[in-house]
């Protein structure tokens, strides 16, 4: 290869994909708290094309919203083949829910 590959790179800080804010309500009412882990696939334009979760918090309703946040708000700079073109890739991460304090 003239290139060396690179993985997907997220842009900005992948803490500010799910915030406080995002909680779900029923989750805060319920206290639950969790880490979920997910894996997305990155297209070439650097935008989520796909989200799974890899490690589930406990709670159904944190799960989705991990990744429905992170679908809406996850961007990277696209992977590259080793002729230095954009191409598809995956990037893995956590996000931890903790209910916020006052």
């Amino acid at each position: 290869p003239r290139f060396t590959p690179k993985v997907a790179q997220p842009k900005g800080n992948p803490a500010n994909w799910a915030t406080s804010n995002d909680y779900p309500s029923r989750a805060l009412r319920e206290e639950r708290e969790g880490t979920t882990g997910f894996r997305v696939t990155v297209g070439t334009d650097g935008k989520v094309v796909d989200c799974s979760i890899t490690s589930s918090s406990g709670s159904p309703d944190l799960d989705a919203a991990t990744c429905d946040n992170v679908r809406r708000r996850a961007r990277f700079t696209p992977a590259t083949d080793g002729d230095g073109n954009p191409t598809s890739g995956s990037y893995s991460n956590r996000i931890r829910w903790v209910i916020p304090k006052d």
